[in-house]
């Protein structure tokens, strides 16, 4: 097996060149020392003398000589940081500088940033007009606000520094195995010119920009952030408390594109050129298609080993050759680290090469094993239909996992029994969200109808994988921490799995899926869809419902027969889609009103991204529409997406179905006081209330019994009053906000000024349900902590 020797001399070439810090020229002299050392048997005389050489050897003149080339690859790859030109001699200096470059990846958006990599081209120090030429990669940090796309030229503004290395996460390093060695945060953006990248990769990433627009038009969330992570590699978009989910019961591999997801791919393509092409043509097609999703998703070092491997199987189908499952695993990886000399140190990287050695080397064993352990209780036809659904899904994840355990102890010191039980549960229902979301995804770009047909059939088994690993996270079966170990205990657990190993015949992963028979998953699909509406449907009782969103607000409001009213939105996109996602019906998404009752920050910062996805029929706001720069472009979105917005006064009443009333007691450009009525059942929303308001209502006097109370500005204890609230003498107050507020929100001589009260608060409690027939009140609170 020379390629894994080759393999193991060039990675340990690397590795040596990163701690030896020996110059190129060293390296070239091991280099030719090796080639003139592997040339000498050649011009021995004695035939014997050299066959007995040769095989022994022979594979360690080839490591060696990978070894020296590993080095030089190293070394060429390594930037010349004493270079003037390079970018990291501008970082850290304390003055701002003008960068102009070019947008070289799809961005990354989150809720309140995008993460840029630019190319840089030429740099301004401040006061001075002549620009430097300079090279380099570095990461900026911009707002969230405004369009930016792959191949964009850019002129950015800010203080260029070097990546942040505090705490247990280096992000310094992190980048730099991404050849990034500066960071501008805060950046300010202006886009000069669009389309000047690479014509295929552009047209790639609009398409992945395209379609990931769609999935949330497809399906709702949670679900829809999870499908973008599972086709696109998108994952910005998942609400914070389900990737906790998944980290708890180490089943994060299924929210990325991984092995699997290629594996799955490669074989689809496979098939299907295979139909419509010759045997050549269809290889190089299926090998093409990959490469394509691959770019598509991001290139992930586990989604490029994954894809390399894929392509490899197809070539070997063609020769007819059975492949060779560590040759090609290795043969991967070197082709890998040959492009990127700094992916060894990569996590993804080590978790994706063991995992896949995990399943070469024992999977089939443990197969064999468990057919062999129920041949003595079921006939052999039976036992070899049971070993392998058992297999695939149960003990190929227990062979990954044992390979893998080692390096998720070492990164993350920490490991969860729930692991073993969470895999087995979920792994099954993969295969049909990656084809069936896959194609629902295809089918609704092409034409939107068509996407909404095949969107509710990959729904119900996302909804399993998420309601499972949340239910396994909720167990108390908790990750156990584990101190910092040396890295000499990883290499002794793996020497001492290599001695038990030694000798076994090196098996390939098996790619075959489990799919159940055509109508049971029909019915399925059917029973999961209408439980689901089920559950959404309209009871007969109002609900009143506080999102958990941090330090922000947002209200949902449902009537009797259905009627959804959103009242602000905070300032997370991906946790109001979560959450909304979870409590509408999965293929009716639309709200009947949005209510924007402050156009504070942190109170409609998430709205701009869930518009599309929630289609609201109408607006309503309240306040001054230039309060801050978000609640401008809002405003412009709503323009753009022809949503009818009507300025709301004191006095209105808005009337819902079912004598549900929403009244706007008071209007000013800070918000509105709201008073939600239906029976006998009151609920106050101050936002931007003033203390002329209070003193016009008789500091509470005049607004009748308040059954629920909603304390003003997230617990701040001047906007809360003790008469006011005294007068109002509510039954329950409740109160959003985040559990790390920067403010240091709610005050503490509110919450002592408060201890007789009854208190709900989404920092302790998540996300707060009331449920009220007009007579009686229903409380439903995620988490009971404090209560």
């Amino acid at each position: 097996m020379p390629v894994i020797w080759i393999c193991i001399g060039f990675t340990a070439g690397i590795l040596c060149a990163d701690r030896l810090t020996w110059v190129i020229g060293i390296w070239l002299g091991i280099f030719i020392a090796s080639v003139l050392g592997a040339l000498v048997p050649h011009f021995l005389t004695s035939n014997k003398f050299q066959g007995s050489l040769a095989k022994a050897g022979g594979l360690v003149i080839a490591a060696w000589i990978a070894f020296s080339l590993g080095g030089i690859r190293y070394c060429l790859g390594t930037p010349d940081f004493e270079d003037p030109a390079f970018l990291i001699n501008y970082a850290g200096t304390g003055s701002p500088v003008e960068i102009l470059g070019l947008v070289v990846e799809f961005p990354d958006r989150r809720d309140q940033i995008q993460n840029l990599r630019v190319k840089v081209e030429s740099l301004n120090l401040d006061g001075e007009e002549q620009p430097y030429k300079v090279n380099g990669f570095l990461l900026a940090k911009v707002p969230v606000e405004g369009v930016i796309s792959y191949g964009d030229r850019v002129r950015l503004r800010g203080y260029l520094d070097l990546p942040p290395e505090e705490g247990d996460f280096n992000y310094r390093a992190y980048l730099a195995r991404k050849n990034i060695y500066a960071y501008l945060p805060n950046a300010e953006l202006e886009v000069l010119e669009t389309g000047q990248g690479n014509i295929a990769l552009q047209a790639i990433y609009d398409l992945k920009k395209n379609a990931l627009e769609r999935i949330y038009v497809l399906w709702p969330d949670p679900e829809a952030s999870l499908l973008a992570g599972i086709l696109l590699g998108v994952e910005s978009g998942i609400s914070d408390q389900v990737q906790k989910a998944f980290r708890d019961t180490g089943t994060t591999h299924i929210i990325a594109i991984s092995g699997f997801n290629i594996t799955i791919v490669a074989g689809l393509f496979s098939r299907l050129f295979s139909r419509l092409l010759d045997k050549r043509q269809a290889g190089l097609a299926a090998v093409l298609g990959i490469s394509i999703y691959t770019l598509l998703v991001g290139a992930d070092p586990a989604v490029v080993r994954a894809a390399v491997m894929g392509g490899l199987s197809i070539f070997a189908g063609q020769i007819g050759r059975r492949q060779h499952g560590l040759n090609a695993a290795a043969l991967a990886s070197l082709i890998m680290i040959l492009f990127n000399p700094r992916l060894p140190w990569d996590i993804s990287f080590q978790l994706s090469l063991s995992a896949t050695l995990g399943l070469i080397l024992y999977a089939d064993p443990l197969a064999d094993w468990f057919l062999g352990l129920i041949s003595g209780f079921l006939p052999l036809e039976a036992a070899q239909k049971l070993t392998r659904p058992v297999s695939e899904y149960f003990l190929f994840t227990l062979a990954a996992q044992l390979t893998t355990l080692p390096v998720m102890i070492y990164h993350f010191h920490s490991f969860s029994l729930s692991t073993f039980l969470a895999n087995p549960a979920i792994l099954p229902v993969q295969p049909p969200i990656m084809i069936v979301g896959g194609l629902g995804l295809i089918l609704g770009l092409i034409w939107l109808p068509l996407g909404r047909v095949t969107a509710p059939l990959v729904y119900p088994f996302v909804l399993y994988t998420i309601r499972v690993v949340e239910w396994f996270s909720r167990l108390p079966i908790r990750p156990g921490a584990v101190g910092e170990i040396s890295p000499g205990w990883i290499f002794g657990f793996y020497g001492l799995l290599g001695v038990f190993t030694f000798g076994r015949e090196l098996l390939i992963l098996l790619r075959n899926v489990l799919r159940p028979a055509a109508v049971g998953s029909a019915l399925a699909i059917l029973t999961v869809i209408l439980w689901r509406g089920f559950f959404s449907a309209p009871d007969g009782l109002v609900h009143l419902t506080l999102l958990d969103v941090g330090t922000g607000s947002a209200i949902l409001l449902e009537s009797p027969t259905g009627q959804r009213v959103l009242i602000n939105g905070g300032p997370s996109t991906k946790q109001l889609s979560d959450h909304l996602g979870r409590r509408l019906p999965p293929f009716q998404r639309e709200l009947d009103l949005l209510l924007i009752a402050s156009p504070a920050l942190n109170d409609l910062d998430a709205l701009g991204g869930i518009l599309p996805r929630f289609n609201p029929q109408q607006v309503i706001w309240l306040g001054a529409d230039d309060l801050c720069w978000e609640a401008e472009n809002l405003r412009s979105l709503m323009q753009e997406n022809q949503i009818p917005v009507v300025y709301g006064k004191a006095g209105q009443t808005l009337l819902l179905s079912d004598g549900l009333r929403v009244k706007i007691l008071a209007v000013n450009a800070r918000g509105g006081t709201l008073l939600i009525q239906y029976g006998d059942f009151q609920a106050l929303f101050p936002f931007g209330i003033r203390a002329e308001d209070r003193q016009d209502w008789g500091q509470g006097r005049e607004l009748g019994e308040i059954n629920v109370y909603y304390l003003a500005d997230n617990g701040y204890q001047s906007s809360n009053p003790s008469v006011w609230i005294e007068n109002l003498r509510p039954e329950l107050l409740l109160l959003s906000v985040g559990v790390t507020d920067n403010r240091g929100l709610p005050d503490r001589g509110l919450m002592d000024r408060l201890g007789g009260y009854s208190l709900l608060r989404t920092d302790e409690n998540g996300s707060i349900s009331l449920l009220t027939d007009g007579k009686k009140l229903w409380i439903r609170v995620d988490r009971l902590e404090g209560l």
